[in-house]
């Protein structure tokens, strides 16, 4: 078998990585390359380019277990998988696929005779149409329409677009808030790898001020050419109802191009999955995690 030379992400290869991304039409939001970059450190991120397709791995945040996505780049993965699986035979541990999704079990199907699938439920994302999250239209969201007219009558408030002029502050907020809640020490680095390399990353986001003073951030970007992911959503909220207008103003002023809006998973966390359910998702992308034992 030939050895896989696997090497850490780093800013240079974002066009590697978007390059095989765009051969494939999945819309999952670790199917983007700033989302690798940002918490590379945290999963221990690596990649490999085998038989033409991209080959990623990395490790769980809790149990380090090494576990590798999906080839990126076709359905032609036979191969990929052979070498991948012999690499992580050789390390002692099986060989575990995640996210996969549907169209992905069907590929590994017809490559793998045998493999276990678990349902990863708190990796599912949340994909709206980014009309339901503008004009918030409808009885089941009629709650959503209330708090943004109280936000709007209650405050005044200014919007504007992340620049070099505003970033720094952008990105002190929302470490703050972070540090506030529950100081998570893996989001506040992915958060500073975010920031300092926005521009370069292609990410666009926006800033909420009331009084002059920042009480809502949200950054995104396009993951397929008619999605958008969010990536950061952060506000202080003794400004009830922020959230409904940052998420609001996002989408309008910056993605109504776009018909479709991921706003990633809830990773188990009970309050996020109930705040991205009563929007009423138009799609929970399922997702599955894969064992192939070697």
């Amino acid at each position: 078998m030939t050895n896989i030379n696997f090497k850490p992400i780093s800013l240079s290869d974002k066009s590697i990585f978007d390059y095989y991304f765009n051969k494939t039409d999945f819309n999952n939001a670790e199917k983007n390359f700033s989302n690798l970059f940002m918490w590379r450190k945290t999963y221990k991120y690596e990649y490999a380019i085998i038989n033409d397709c991209l080959c990623i791995k990395g490790k769980s945040r809790d149990t380090k277990q090494p576990f590798c996505h999906f080839p990126y780049g076709g359905c032609d993965i036979e191969d990929s998988l052979a070498l991948i699986k012999e690499a992580f035979k050789k390390e002692g541990n099986d060989l575990i696929i995640k996210p996969l999704l549907p169209e992905m079990k069907k590929c590994l199907e017809k490559t793998i005779e045998e493999f276990t699938l678990t349902e990863d439920r708190n990796s599912f994302d949340y994909i709206y149409t980014s009309n339901k999250l503008i004009n918030l239209s409808g009885s089941k969201l009629r709650n959503k329409r209330r708090w943004l007219k109280k936000f709007k009558e209650n405050y005044d408030y200014t919007y504007e677009e992340i620049n070099s002029n505003n970033l720094a502050e952008a990105k002190e907020f929302t470490i703050n808030i972070i540090k506030n809640s529950n100081n998570d020490q893996d989001e506040i680095i992915a958060m500073e790898e975010m920031f300092d390399n926005m521009f370069e990353l292609e990410i666009k986001g926006c800033i909420i001020k009331i009084d002059g003073e920042i009480a809502g951030v949200s950054t995104g970007e396009e993951l397929t050419k008619d999605t958008v992911i969010i990536h950061c959503e952060r506000c202080d909220t003794k400004y009830e109802g922020i959230y409904n207008c940052i998420n609001q103003e996002f989408c309008q002023k910056q993605w109504s191009n776009y018909k479709f809006i991921n706003r990633e998973e809830d990773l188990g966390i009970e309050g996020l999955r109930q705040a991205k359910l009563t929007y009423r998702p138009d799609l929970l992308l399922s997702k599955y995690i894969a064992k192939i034992e070697v």
